[in-house]
């Protein structure tokens, strides 16, 4: 039982590897945001740098715009909750259920404080992060007290 418990921490802490996909998903959100607007857009990927995307003669809404990336991650990542084998697994779902606040925490940052966001972009990160570490040490607690 101990080690099976240990098993969904991890895979838990695992699911994080999946803010690389996440990150692309992130950048097309913008890019739709773009195109809806009949923009052009670029987006630049990065493993170990900083992946974005460039909207020329983006004249309109910054809010809609920078929460756009958080909100396209977020959708995505409550989606994989509606697969009945991830959701049914206490680590996968705390795991996709972090990664979605994590993004919506992106969205309001990104969305409101756009330029605090570019400007700071090591803080954001560990603000993010901090929040989805959060958000994975409150679930925990709470299914702990609840066994």
């Amino acid at each position: 039982m101990e080690s099976q418990s240990g098993r969904k921490i991890v895979i838990s802490l695992v699911i994080l590897l999946m803010i690389v996909p996440l990150s692309v998903v992130h950048e097309v959100g913008h890019g739709f945001i773009c195109a809806l607007y009949g923009n052009g857009y670029s987006i630049t990927l990065s493993l170990f740098g900083r992946s974005n995307a460039t909207c020329p003669n983006n004249n309109f809404n910054q809010i809609v715009y920078g929460m756009a990336g958080g909100l396209f991650a977020m959708v995505l990542s409550l989606l994989f909750l509606v697969i009945p084998q991830i959701r049914q697994n206490t680590g996968t779902r705390i795991g996709f259920s972090a990664l979605a606040v994590m993004a919506l925490g992106n969205a309001v940052l990104e969305g409101f404080l756009f330029e605090f966001y570019n400007q700071n972009i090591l803080l954001s990160g560990f603000i993010l992060y901090t929040v989805w570490f959060i958000s994975i040490a409150i679930q925990w607690m709470v299914i702990v007290r609840q066994n």
